[in-house]
């Protein structure tokens, strides 16, 4: 009881902010001398499509005639960043409920996120009952593979539907139902940044979350088997001798959702690095790295765009299906851009075959990797600017 009215409260006070807006925008009429574009992420960091965007958008001047604004928390690690490049207002405050009123362009990379704890007020917006004319523009967070329904049209409704890669742009088309036009396949914005960089010595460990890991406690975490399956890698000794002979560290970055419980994770070995998402950025750390070990996380596909190897490492295949999402087009065994994994020893046999190599890509990857980035170049930014620039 006490819960549900809690929640109650709070969609009170965020109701109350998005009708305030409205009030404010109707009332005290903005000064508007040329088109509003917002552009975020999480609303909590700078450091993905939304943000290789704003950047690209400032750097080439096209601030000079469209007002180019950064929504982004000031607690986030990330702002003093976006500031140096552009215009930014806080997420969260009235200046961004008005803004929502203002703008011709919300372009984001993660849906409906420019309306703070909008799953709490979800009915309304499925409704129409909140609604901004805005267009809206899904930038998207990685490159879509498995089966999401809730980016389905009608699920959800853009104006432009970005994809990172060709047969992602084919599934999108023929699976999700959005109007002709609107999905189109340009490359990641983020992409363009992933042409200039130098490798380390490192290997990034990175794996994705799970849902059903959401809502647990940090007793019920350290007892799943994903804290255990992680953690042994942690402790591994042959991977830390192996690590130590060749000069490597290994670098312990797990998915967003999971870095509540990043302290939860050990290791007493320089060799190993456990990376908190305020301390390490993603970019740098995947531009960086000779080596990729994953399970499903998407980032693989910036690993192979960067032509570098990926090992994944899928000890619940059956139950991440059965629980987290539901498979789509890729097919790790055949589509995948390096070995699939399904044991600790497993694993450990295929980094050591690797390194051996000195971290060279196998031509059966190499040729995987053409046939699904048909573009590869830096233009990226380039495209998706035009084709809003065209809504």
């Amino acid at each position: 009881m006490k819960n549900k009215l809690i929640i109650r409260i709070q969609q009170i006070q965020l109701l109350f902010k998005i009708y305030l807006g409205k009030c404010i925008s109707v009332f005290f009429r903005y000064r508007k001398e040329k088109p509003i574009w917002l552009v975020l992420e999480r609303g909590n960091d700078a450091r993905d499509n939304g943000f290789a965007l704003f950047e690209y958008l400032n750097n080439q001047r096209i601030n000079q005639d469209i007002d180019i604004i950064y929504i982004i928390s000031k607690k986030s690690t990330d702002y003093s960043k976006v500031k140096s490049i552009g215009k930014v207002v806080e997420y969260g405050s009235i200046k961004h409920y008005v803004l929502l009123n203002y703008a011709d362009i919300i372009a984001s990379t993660h849906f409906l996120t420019y309306i703070p704890k909008y799953y709490m007020l979800k009915r309304l917006i499925d409704n129409n009952m909140i609604k901004y004319k805005a267009k809206t523009i899904f930038l998207q967070h990685g490159i879509i593979k498995d089966y999401l329904p809730q980016l389905f049209y009608p699920n959800i409704k853009f104006n432009l539907f970005i994809c990172g890669a060709k047969p992602e742009y084919e599934y999108v088309i023929k699976e999700f139902n959005h109007p002709d036009g609107v999905v189109q396949y340009t490359g990641l914005p983020r992409f363009d940044k992933l042409h200039n960089f130098t490798t380390k010595k490192e290997i990034l460990l990175m794996p994705t979350w799970r849902m059903y890991l959401d809502e647990v406690n940090e007793k019920e975490f350290i007892n799943s088997e994903y804290y255990r399956r992680y953690q042994a890698i942690l402790d591994n000794e042959s991977i830390i001798n192996y690590l130590k002979q060749n000069n490597y560290t290994l670098v312990f970055y797990p998915h967003y959702e999971i870095q509540k419980f990043i302290h939860l994770f050990k290791s007493n070995d320089p060799v190993i690095k456990i990376a908190s998402f305020n301390n390490y950025d993603v970019q740098t750390l995947l531009k960086e790295s000779s080596l990729l070990i994953t399970d499903y996380s998407s980032v693989y596909f910036d690993f192979a765009y960067m032509n570098k190897p990926v090992i994944y490492y899928q000890f619940d295949s059956e139950d991440f299906i059965e629980g987290h999402y539901k498979k789509g087009y890729f097919n790790y065994e055949t589509m995948g851009f390096g070995k699939v994994t399904y044991s600790e020893h497993e694993l450990i046999q295929t980094i050591e075959n690797i390194l051996k190599s000195n971290c060279k890509l196998e031509e059966i990857y190499e040729i995987r990797i053409k046939e699904f980035f048909h573009i590869n170049d830096k233009r990226n930014c380039e495209r998706v600017y035009n084709l809003i620039k065209e809504l």
